[in-house]
Protein backbone atom coordinates (compact mmCIF):
# COMPACT_ATOMS: atom_id res chain seq x y z
CA UNK A 1 0.00 0.00 0.00
CA UNK A 2 1.02 3.63 -0.15
CA UNK A 3 1.63 3.65 3.62
CA UNK A 4 4.09 0.76 3.53
CA UNK A 5 6.69 3.08 2.04
CA UNK A 6 6.43 5.28 5.14
CA UNK A 7 7.18 2.49 7.62
CA UNK A 8 10.65 1.23 8.37
CA UNK A 9 11.13 -1.68 10.78
CA UNK A 10 14.59 -1.96 12.28
CA UNK A 11 15.57 -5.29 13.80
CA UNK A 12 18.15 -5.06 16.54
CA UNK A 13 18.91 -3.79 20.00
CA UNK A 14 17.43 -0.29 20.14
CA UNK A 15 20.10 0.78 22.60
CA UNK A 16 22.89 -0.25 20.19
CA UNK A 17 21.59 0.76 16.75
CA UNK A 18 21.71 4.27 15.36
CA UNK A 19 18.20 5.61 15.03
CA UNK A 20 17.35 7.14 11.66
CA UNK A 21 15.18 10.24 11.29
CA UNK A 22 11.64 9.50 12.41
CA UNK A 23 8.56 11.59 13.01
CA UNK A 24 6.51 9.40 15.38
CA UNK A 25 7.51 6.87 18.04
CA UNK A 26 5.05 4.41 19.57
CA UNK A 27 6.47 1.94 22.08
CA UNK A 28 5.75 -0.32 25.02
CA UNK A 29 9.12 -0.43 26.76
CA UNK A 30 10.41 -3.10 29.16
CA UNK A 31 11.29 -1.65 32.56
CA UNK A 32 14.95 -2.68 32.41
CA UNK A 33 15.67 -0.40 29.41
CA UNK A 34 13.26 2.44 30.22
CA UNK A 35 15.83 4.93 31.47
CA UNK A 36 18.58 4.40 28.86
CA UNK A 37 16.06 4.38 26.02
CA UNK A 38 14.33 7.51 27.28
CA UNK A 39 17.67 9.37 27.44
CA UNK A 40 18.49 8.15 23.92
CA UNK A 41 15.14 9.40 22.62
CA UNK A 42 15.47 12.75 24.40
CA UNK A 43 18.90 13.25 22.82
CA UNK A 44 17.81 12.18 19.32
CA UNK A 45 18.19 14.88 16.67
CA UNK A 46 16.41 16.05 14.71
CA UNK A 47 13.67 15.95 17.32
CA UNK A 48 10.64 13.86 16.38
CA UNK A 49 7.12 15.27 16.29
CA UNK A 50 5.55 13.00 18.90
CA UNK A 51 6.09 9.91 21.01
CA UNK A 52 3.53 7.71 22.74
CA UNK A 53 5.39 5.49 25.17
CA UNK A 54 4.03 3.10 27.76
CA UNK A 55 6.14 2.88 30.91
CA UNK A 56 5.70 0.99 34.16
CA UNK A 57 3.77 3.19 36.63
CA UNK A 58 6.68 3.58 39.06
CA UNK A 59 8.93 4.82 36.26
CA UNK A 60 6.28 7.24 34.99
CA UNK A 61 5.91 8.65 38.52
CA UNK A 62 9.64 9.47 38.51
CA UNK A 63 9.29 11.21 35.14
CA UNK A 64 6.56 13.50 36.42
CA UNK A 65 7.88 14.13 39.95
CA UNK A 66 8.16 17.78 40.98
CA UNK A 67 11.02 19.48 42.89
CA UNK A 68 10.87 18.59 46.57
CA UNK A 69 9.04 15.30 46.01
CA UNK A 70 10.72 12.07 47.05
CA UNK A 71 10.86 10.66 43.51
CA UNK A 72 12.35 13.83 41.97
CA UNK A 73 15.67 12.97 40.28
CA UNK A 74 17.82 13.74 37.22
CA UNK A 75 15.38 11.72 35.14
CA UNK A 76 12.58 14.09 36.20
CA UNK A 77 14.68 17.16 35.42
CA UNK A 78 15.80 16.02 31.95
CA UNK A 79 12.39 14.73 30.92
CA UNK A 80 10.57 17.87 32.00
CA UNK A 81 13.22 20.07 30.38
CA UNK A 82 13.24 18.29 27.02
CA UNK A 83 9.74 16.85 26.61
CA UNK A 84 6.18 18.15 26.57
CA UNK A 85 3.35 16.37 28.35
Amino acid sequence: TEHEKKLQVIHGDVLKVALPFFDVCVANIPYNISSPLLFKLLAHRPMYRTAVIMFQEEFAMRLTAKPGEELYCRLSVNTQLLAKA
